[in-house]
């Protein structure tokens, strides 16, 4: 269950990139990586 709820998580957080509702093109490319890897858990 909870491999499922990080998966849908995931899913949405990029369709809300890809749908523009979140602004990272003022971002630098390390600031959106660390962005992705918060939204997916994968930094301490």
């Amino acid at each position: 269950f909870d491999t499922a709820t990080s998966i849908l998580a995931g899913v949405e957080a990029m369709h809300m990139i890809k749908k523009e509702q979140i602004d990272l093109r003022d971002q630098s490319v390390q600031n959106q990586k660390e962005f992705i890897h918060q939204l997916f858990g994968l930094t301490a």
